[in-house]
């Protein structure tokens, strides 16, 4: 057996050692026979109500009893009866995908569930021989069609990664404000100042503190300095000669500030970041990944959430216009603000994130039901159908997930990238809140809610129908042999009443 997840393997095991537990109460308390009497009561009542010119009742009711009993036992011996040991050494996480598309996943042990999988390590279940047959079987149709999928991109993961990375150090966050209000707002102030207009992508590229234009033109952050000693630059009497030496370090440039390799502002910041998200944005955007990683971790919005008060583009709003015209408008950004926060990310892109784990405790609790589900339902084929359909369904929908997911790659794709690259509109996508894609995120929501839904829906309906024809079959299967059980009393009375028809013609002779 195989698993697409971790928690899949915990849970599936422990819903098979549950549904072990249930049916050996089943059967020890001798409940497994009450169906069975009730559906043979059912049947001598049946035989009871129909007239005299049906024949003998007791012939009657034998082949309808015989098949009740016959069907039930084949029921019982293949879908209820543990037959196939598993346990947690024996299942398999499926790493085709993983291997197919290049992503490295960490080994059982090593990963998160870790304790959870040692808890379960030496207990063995038990699996009735259908169920291990069709959860085989579908699984294997399910990474078959999973792998005719193209390996996509995973913006959105990616993008929940980044939004999920906080401002954790206070002083890091304290020195963020300090070049935004020391650099960030007096280069932004001269821009405006010295030109008469801008370019759609210079005003893209400078709208945050470490814009490559303040960097690498003349004028902005190589002119303007840190107007507090930074204990990293050691003091330096050409450079810092309008600072006072206080013997706590100089007074860098902004650039350097900011782009100085390893006590860097840039680099500290990409310290809060793990690797992995590294490697996946290095991957996506190889040419500018920093800003499409910083772009966010030093955003107003992020600021204002890692350690709440105020953010430097307030700060820098705060010193123009009038007190009540500045309250106003950092009231309605924060209501916008925590508006796209509160509503939109949650909702959709952490959807992708829940969703999984929800179908894997569903696919333990439909493991775990099916005892109880085939006792109610009287050992019916068309409740072994019908939980059939139900398993396959279930193990199927990740298929969908993976279609959704890769039409929702190219979306993105489509929008935020060029042929060249990756633009800083996708710089902007990342440390975006939401609010910039809405219809795409009712679309995600479409492919990742509604395409299952239709799934459920076609293959219930279809589950129903061969469900039903089966029941349909066995049925009139059983009514053959009743109709020539009953037959049987009158093909005798007949053989009787012409023999002793020819026995007195002959006495008479």
């Amino acid at each position: 057996m195989t698993a697409d997840s971790y928690l899949e393997m915990v849970l599936v095991l422990m819903g098979w050692l549950i549904n072990n537990a249930l049916w050996t109460i089943i059967t020890t308390t001798g409940i497994f026979a009450i169906p069975l009497a009730f559906k043979i009561a059912g049947v001598w009542l049946k035989v009871r109500e129909e007239g005299d010119d049906e024949g003998n009742k007791g012939a009657l009711a034998l082949p309808r009893i015989e098949h009740v009993i016959y069907v039930a036992f084949v029921v019982i011996m293949f879908c209820a009866m543990p037959i196939q040991d598993v346990d947690i050494s024996t299942m398999k996480f499926d790493r085709t995908r993983s291997s197919q598309c290049g992503v490295n996943v960490p080994k059982p042990d090593e990963s998160g569930y870790g304790p959870l999988i040692a808890e379960l390590n030496g207990q063995t279940a038990k699996i009735p021989a259908w169920w291990y047959l069709v959860h085989s079987l579908s699984k294997g149709v399910t990474h078959a069609a999973i792998a005719s999928i193209p390996c996509g991109n995973d913006f959105r993961m990616l993008r929940f990664e980044v939004q999920h990375t906080k401002l954790i150090d206070p002083i890091i966050r304290q020195e963020v404000q300090e070049f935004a209000s020391q650099c960030y707002a007096k280069s932004y102030y001269k821009l405006k100042n010295v030109n008469s207009g801008l370019s759609a992508e210079t005003v893209d590229s400078v709208g945050w503190i470490g814009s490559d234009f303040f960097l690498n033109t003349g004028g902005y952050y190589d002119y303007y300095t840190s107007t507090m000693p930074r204990a990293a630059w050691p003091y330096s009497d050409s450079r810092d000669s309008g600072y006072p030496n206080v013997g706590r370090g100089g007074y860098p440039t902004c650039k350097d500030w900011w782009s100085a390799s390893g006590k860097g502002l840039q680099s500290r910041l990409l310290k809060n970041f793990d690797t992995r998200t590294i490697n996946m944005m290095k991957a996506k955007s190889p040419n500018n990944w920093e800003e499409s990683l910083l772009r966010w971790l030093v955003s107003p919005q992020n600021t204002q959430l890692s350690g709440g008060g105020d953010t430097y583009m307030m700060g820098n709003q705060q010193g123009q216009g009038t007190g009540i015209d500045t309250g106003i408008k950092q009231f309605l950004s924060g209501l916008g603000a925590l508006s796209a926060q509160t509503t939109q990310l949650p909702a959709f892109d952490a959807l992708r994130q829940a969703l999984p784990m929800v179908h894997s405790i569903i696919l333990m609790a439909l493991v775990i039901s099916i005892p109880l589900v085939m006792l109610f339902g009287a050992y019916d084929p068309k409740v072994v159908v019908t939980i059939t359909f139900a398993m396959f369904a279930l193990i199927f929908v990740p298929f969908w997930w993976e279609l959704g997911g890769w039409l929702d790659d190219k979306l993105i794709q489509l929008l935020y990238a060029s042929y060249k690259g990756y633009t800083n509109s996708f710089n902007n996508w990342i440390a975006s809140t939401g609010s910039d894609g809405w219809i795409m995120n009712l679309v995600l929501g479409a492919m990742y809610v509604v395409l299952p839904m239709f799934w459920f829906g076609a293959v219930s309906w279809s589950g129903v129908q061969i469900g039903g024809a089966l029941s349909s079959a066995v049925d009139n299967a059983s009514k053959g042999s009743q109709q020539a059980g009953a037959k049987g009393p009158g093909v005798a009375g007949e053989v009787v009443k012409t023999v002793a028809t020819k026995g007195a013609s002959k006495g008479k002779g």
